[in-house]
């Protein structure tokens, strides 16, 4: 295949996975180098709303989605203190009629990645190598000359059109070949844990998602109906560094005067996972023929659940340029054009919504009274902007 049909990903991720298939479907061929010696995606659960779902979908990955994925019938949200939701957001069937039949749905991220990586194997124009210990990328002017070294193996020469750094939030081909900035702490922690399904269906529903609000934390709880558990993310703010300890301990005094966050606390047997959430934000998504994508472009907060989306619907219209332009100054002037507006839209949108689910009395007053008076319509309509976005921007799509 001509070099200029070819493209090499850092990283098997689920944006490098999403750009793989997307570009496969359009007649590239695509090699992946992981740095993992398998599919590994840390973390816990994520949120598969319509737009990355309609981007998924696109790609022949409704089937292999809904597999592994679960249609919550809405998300209760409580204030601090109060037993009862003071306000519910309607999901299920009324949030799929609104998006032309996209349904919103949340899965475990090591499902999403193996689901992923299962699809690349019905490509043959997908190669993923695993064990990766570097890559070396020249640009060579019309392309990019990749060397890919593994342990025990001979280097892997790639010649191809361009490389892509789907390297994540402490991306190296941000920092050394772009030159772009490290991430940022943001001052937050996500404190992660699976609960088991029996004993927290005691306290939240089985069919819904749960979000918890309160003075200096928010927490998120959902059903991985799947696999019988839920997701529980606890999000407070923290000083780093974080104490070397397998379990850290979560000091937020006002968990524990919250009677169903501290019956939540007590469910949870298995350690808690300490993630401190960095953020990225750069002018500088490509140079040359190189460029990035995800998290690696711009890593945001998890307040709006659309990380993992923005990955998504990054990696689709990437692939659609590169198939309509050959050029790739054009292609990724075009790209990042067209996603990074969006992109420091909802990394601005997350920022505000750390600030609006922590606040304190009276102003948590006033947020509780406004929530409370919304229907369901207006719950959703405050944002359609995000998830009736078509990824692929009026471009031509893949062939399902």
């Amino acid at each position: 295949m001509s070099p200029n049909k070819a493209i090499s990903i850092n990283g098997a991720g689920i944006a490098g996975l999403t750009l793989a298939i997307a570009l496969a479907k359009f007649g590239f061929r695509v090699v992946v180098a992981e740095q993992q010696s398998e599919i590994s995606e840390f973390g816990a659960g994520l949120q598969i709303s319509p737009n990355a779902r309609r981007a998924l979908n696109a790609l022949g990955l409704s089937e292999l989605i809904g597999e592994k994925s679960f249609e919550p019938a809405g998300i209760d949200i409580y204030s601090h203190g109060k037993p009862n939701p003071i306000a519910e957001v309607t999901l299920g069937k009324f949030a799929a009629d609104r998006y032309d039949g996209t349904p919103y749905a949340v899965m475990h991220r090591a499902d999403l990645a193996q689901q992923l990586y299962k699809a690349t194997k019905s490509f043959p124009n997908i190669e993923v190598l695993f064990g990766v210990t570097n890559t070396r990328v020249e640009d060579i002017g019309d392309g990019v000359s990749v060397i890919i070294e593994r342990e025990g193996h001979s280097p892997y020469p790639v010649t191809a059109r361009a490389h892509i750094g789907a390297d994540g939030v402490r991306s190296h081909t941000r920092i050394d070949m772009l030159g772009g900035k490290r991430p940022q702490y943001s001052g937050y922690v996500a404190w992660r844990a699976m609960a088991d399904f029996d004993q927290l269906s005691k306290i939240v529903s089985t069919e819904r998602s749960s979000l918890f609000w309160g003075p200096d934390y928010h927490m998120v709880v959902y059903p991985l109906a799947e696999r019988k558990q839920f997701n529980v993310a606890l999000f407070t703010e923290f000083s780093l560094p974080l104490e070397d300890s397998d379990t850290p301990e979560i000091s937020n005094k006002s968990l524990r005067k919250n009677s169903i966050l501290a019956r939540i606390l007590e469910s949870i047997s298995d350690p808690w996972t300490a993630w401190p959430l960095f953020s990225v934000k750069t002018s500088t998504w490509y140079k040359g023929n190189v460029a990035i994508l995800g998290d690696a472009a711009h890593a945001m907060l998890p307040f709006q659940a659309q990380g993992a989306a923005m990955a998504i619907e990054d990696a689709a219209l990437l692939a659609a340029i590169f198939a309509s332009d050959a050029d790739n100054k054009t292609a990724f002037e075009k790209w990042q054009s067209l996603r990074k507006p969006r992109a420091d839209a909802i990394q601005d949108v997350s920022q505000k919504n750390a600030y609006i689910f922590h606040l304190s009395p009276p102003l948590s007053w006033g947020r509780d009274f406004v929530v409370s008076g919304k229907n369901a319509d207006a719950h959703l309509k405050r944002l359609d902007w995000i998830y009736k976005h078509d990824p692929f921007e009026g471009m031509v799509g893949p062939t399902s």
